[in-house]
């Protein structure tokens, strides 16, 4: 093509280009919806939170002769990968204001089926949650309702154990997390709506479970459903204390004491001949 004489008039064979056109497309067309499927199919999960530490998740012994575990020392850091989810995993809140049970119990659940995700994929966490809904016998359950419900549908073992720095060590320590029933805005998170402006109010601050994932000489890493920014925060032993106590002031009938929720499976007792 030269710009000052203009285009120079060739023969085209249209019906070769209309097929030639046709058959683009077609591969095009292939090639992106196969390209679409394998984007959306590697989409990766974020990566693990920074200071995650190894730790092999142990059931919870058998009680009874010789289940005792000698004391050993503990780290003075633990974080587990427990994978994380809101409460609202496709941002429908409106339909999830008492979903943090379901939640809650759905990464528990999947920590223990060694769930390799960091955050659980939406619409499989959005089933989980539905289900686990189904479940309830009221929108707000306390401690033990929420162990009798992992019991009843899983099998789970649960205990209520203190709240107590070396308490979450062990624990956490063996690769178990824990549950903490608290009052959302004593948790001191300014994510949570009117935390500025309506602290602590009722209809604002209400009951609310956390999954305790970590700690460390100062406090503890929970995953928070209740916000988009749940994931792994830290707050004080003291900040978890003041909501767990926050709880039971404003709900007594979900108060469970100064306690943390434990629920994990069970390690099955090896039987040998002639023990039944």
């Amino acid at each position: 093509m030269r710009r000052e004489g203009g285009f120079r008039a060739v023969g085209v064979n249209w019906t070769g280009v209309a097929a030639a056109l046709l058959v683009a497309l077609v591969i095009g067309g292939a090639g992106g919806a196969a390209g679409r499927h394998y984007l959306n199919s590697k989409v990766a999960s974020p990566p693990p939170l920074p200071g995650v530490t190894a730790v092999r998740a142990q059931p919870i012994p058998t009680v009874g002769v010789g289940t005792v575990v000698p004391p050993t020392v503990l780290p003075d850091h633990v974080l587990l990968q427990v994978p994380f989810t809101t409460q609202a995993p496709l941002n429908n809140w409106a339909q999830h204001q008492e979903s943090c049970e379901a939640a809650n119990l759905t990464m528990v659940y999947l920590y223990w089926s060694k769930s390799q995700d960091t955050v659980i994929d939406p619409r499989t966490a959005d089933g989980y949650i539905r289900t686990i809904d189904g479940w309830k016998s009221q929108p707000d359950l306390n401690a033990t309702m929420m162990g009798q419900l992992a019991e009843q549908h899983w099998g789970f073992t649960w205990r209520l154990l203190p709240n107590d720095p070396h308490v979450i060590a062990e624990q956490l320590a063996a690769g178990r997390p824990l549950l903490a029933e608290v009052r959302t805005h004593g948790l001191g998170n300014t994510h949570y709506p009117g935390y500025s402006s309506h602290y602590e109010q009722t209809g604002w601050s209400v009951p609310h479970f956390v999954l305790i994932i970590g700690y460390d000489s100062t406090g503890v890493w929970l995953n928070d459903s209740g916000i988009s920014a749940g994931r792994g925060y830290h707050i004080t032993y003291a900040q978890l204390t003041h909501a767990i106590a926050d709880l039971g002031e404003h709900h007594p009938a979900l108060d469970n004491g100064n306690t943390l929720l434990l629920i994990a499976p069970q390690v099955q007792p090896k039987i040998k001949p002639g023990m039944l």
